[in-house]
């Protein structure tokens, strides 16, 4: 498997423009332009390994899979055609609505040094549901939209994973969300991939 470390990451800025870290500078779409939008593609049968340093996490990810690094410090992972019309649209193209599946890693800060459980309730909605789940021996919460009985949107379309990773500030929050279900089963066979960084890996930035 290949590792992919922070630094290669593709950073998109504000919206409005993508800088390739590779060093070549993509063509400006022009402000009428629409996308060229290959659809989403399968995920490859290979993985690699994506280390986040500032997360103190690896990943385990499909190895045809992009990574985008947004303006907000946010991770951004995406199937390769998706990353292609996200690209455009940072350059300033227009695109037709679709949906499509990410993972997103982040940070939730924790001023109050509350429990890792209180801080979960207080910043996921009153129907969500919250369990214990433990990843690479440290527990943390899977949250997910609670049962219904409200034929409402797309069940089990989007999952999330709390965990506090030592010598990273704030929460780390890993995300899946698709207009398509089993976003839970899915987030949880990604987690059993992972792995924490150890303590001199991970970055304290």
């Amino acid at each position: 498997m290949n590792r992919l470390f922070n630094s290669q990451l593709i950073a998109v800025l504000a919206g409005a423009s993508i800088s390739f870290l590779a060093g070549m500078m993509p063509a400006i779409a022009q402000p009428e332009q629409y996308c060229d939008d290959p659809g989403s593609i399968p995920a490859a049968e290979t993985t690699r390994d994506l280390e986040l340093e500032q997360f103190g996490i690896e990943l385990t990810i499909p190895s045809n899979y992009r990574t985008m690094l947004l303006n907000n410090g946010n991770v951004k992972i995406v199937d390769p055609g998706t990353y292609e019309l996200l690209s455009c649209i940072a350059r300033g193209g227009k695109a037709l609505g679709r949906g499509y599946a990410q993972t997103l890693v982040r940070t939730v800060e924790n001023p109050n040094n509350l429990e890792l459980r209180q801080l979960v309730e207080r910043n996921t909605r009153d129907f969500q549901e919250i369990s214990p789940y433990t990843f690479d021996g440290k527990q943390g919460y899977l949250v997910v939209p609670a049962p219904t009985d409200r034929p409402v949107g797309i069940p089990n379309s989007y999952a999330e994973f709390w965990v506090d990773v030592n010598n990273v500030p704030g929460v780390v929050v890993i995300s899946k969300s698709c207009d398509c279900s089993g976003m839970r089963e899915s987030l949880v066979s990604l987690l059993e991939q992972s792995s924490l960084l150890t303590n001199s890996q991970a970055s304290t930035q």
